[in-house]
């Protein structure tokens, strides 16, 4: 009895020690035998010499996932802004008073929209009164002829300029002219010189024969006066009425022309033709 004692007091701090060692196995797998720790697997590679590597940690993921956010909020932004600036743009567009190439065409003259307000003011019967009504193409078309005749003859003031360029667009369509050939025509007998006159009386950017055409003026209420010829818009009128009448009386452009310059002159026409030339090729390159 006593010697199977003394083996068991033998046993029993082996059996504890062995024990204590595979209770800390099962409680903590990953914690190797010795003091160095066994290195985690990055990846898996199958029979086939595939890798399969394991998924993306929680914090890897979450980084990735606030990098989309923020770039998804960055397009946001830029989109917005995008749209800020074309809701921007719309909203100056239905300001304007003027087509573009009106305010394009001041601004190459060293001008301001406060400048035709100011002359509107000055002229309340001045066409230019009646600029804003005109479509976007007349309004264009009047802004090339305001820069041509500045071009052709920088005395003239910006003023009357704008004036005689309305004026022509106007008239022209009131009374069923093409306005660049009134435009030549204006060219032609005045250099768009409102006080321009003739040794047989003709007066005016048109250089009417204000005499002659009495009754026909008087008949669409512009009076035939030194004074009205003289004046760069009711001038203007007068010339394109009767341009207009010509046209309709002798069907064709060029029997009109010979009528307005008084007999058969194919260098005025040729004059007239050039002037036409010379304003599209102006228009062209001012892009109106």
């Amino acid at each position: 009895m006593r010697k199977l004692m003394r083996k068991r007091h033998f046993h029993l701090p082996r059996i504890a020690a062995m024990f204590l060692l595979a209770l800390s196995v099962v409680l903590h797998p990953d914690a190797g035998m010795g003091s160095t720790e066994r290195q985690p697997k990055t990846h898996t590679t199958l029979s086939d010499e595939t890798v399969i590597k394991p998924a993306e940690k929680p914090a890897e993921a979450q980084t990735a996932a606030d990098k989309i956010r923020s770039e998804i909020l960055r397009i946001a932004q830029d989109n917005a802004a995008v749209q800020a600036k074309a809701e921007k743009r719309r909203e100056e567009a239905k300001a304007a008073r003027y087509d573009q190439s009106i305010y394009g065409a001041l601004k190459h003259q060293g001008l301001t929209e406060e400048h035709i307000a100011k002359w509107r003011h000055k002229h309340p019967l001045s066409t230019l009164n009646r600029l804003d009504k005109l479509p976007p193409a007349k309004q264009r078309s009047v802004a090339d002829t305001a820069t041509f005749i500045r071009k052709v003859n920088p005395n003239i003031p910006h003023e009357t300029a704008w004036r005689e360029a309305c004026a022509l667009v106007f008239y022209s369509v009131k009374y069923g002219v093409p306005a660049n050939l009134a435009v030549g025509i204006a060219k032609a007998e005045s250099h768009f010189n409102p006080n321009a006159k003739s040794s047989a009386g003709a007066l005016g950017v048109m250089q009417v024969m204000w005499k002659v055409h009495n009754g026909m003026l008087r008949a669409k209420g512009i009076a035939p006066t030194r004074d009205h010829m003289f004046d760069p818009e009711r001038g203007v009128e007068a010339g394109v009425l009767i341009l207009s009448r010509y046209i309709s009386a002798y069907g064709t452009v060029q029997k009109a022309l010979n009528r307005y310059y008084g007999g058969i002159s194919n260098s005025y026409l040729k004059k007239v033709n050039k002037n036409m030339a010379q304003l599209k090729s102006h228009s062209e390159a001012m892009g109106y």
